[in-house]
């Protein structure tokens, strides 16, 4: 079923202006997973679905980008492998880009126990953006051939689809992080950090 922009999608966009959660927040989600957000308060994550029987976890993920740095969020086997899904499904995706320069592709690298399920996300809704890309033994997913201008959203997954994380279970406790880079049009980030000098010297 296609999704549509709701009150719980409105209320989100308040995250953007106020932060939900500050640097080292935890978040319990349920399925045997915690997920801690490390370096950024602009950014959040709420549970759709758990299901041990159906060995998965749903979340939604907003993020708001003030600067071209990667936000990372730390995910972490806190029960047993029993009570412990082995995949994680990101059905929606709410991305501010607030860092004043347009992207031209974005990256959603895993690092640790976990790979991108190439087949299982292959349908994900992605517009602006209209290739994906896997690498690095499927561990690094790249959005492009399209734009994301300053002051827009990017809401990958909320029109279908969604990213699907397969985690290795096999060790004493898994763990991984879901860092995602926002990249812009080449030599965009040298324009802005000359008109960031430039502004300072004329304020002086």
């Amino acid at each position: 079923m296609k999704k549509s922009f709701c009150l719980e999608t409105v209320g989100a966009l308040a995250l953007f202006l106020v932060g939900s959660a500050s640097a080292g927040t935890v978040i319990q989600l349920g399925g045997g997973w915690q997920a801690t957000i490390e370096d950024d308060p602009f950014i959040d994550i709420a549970v759709d679905f758990v299901s041990l029987e159906d060995d998965i976890l749903v979340i939604e993920k907003f993020a708001n980008f003030t600067s071209l740095s990667a936000l990372d969020v730390v995910f972490t086997q806190v029960g047993t492998d029993a009570e412990t899904v082995s995949q994680i499904a990101i059905s929606d995706e709410l991305v501010y880009n607030g860092t004043g320069s347009a992207w031209t592709s974005y990256q959603n690298i895993l690092i640790g126990d976990a790979v991108w399920n190439t087949a299982a996300t292959a349908g994900v809704a992605i517009s602006p953006f209209t290739t994906m890309n896997f690498s690095d033994g499927d561990t690094v997913l790249t959005l492009s051939n399209g734009v994301v201008n300053d002051g827009d959203f990017f809401t990958p997954g909320l029109f279908g689809g969604a990213f699907i994380i397969d985690v290795d279970l096999s060790g004493d406790v898994a763990s991984f992080t879901l860092s995602e880079v926002p990249i812009p049009a080449p030599g965009a980030a040298v324009l802005l950090a000359l008109g960031l000098l430039g502004g300072g010297r004329r304020r002086r």
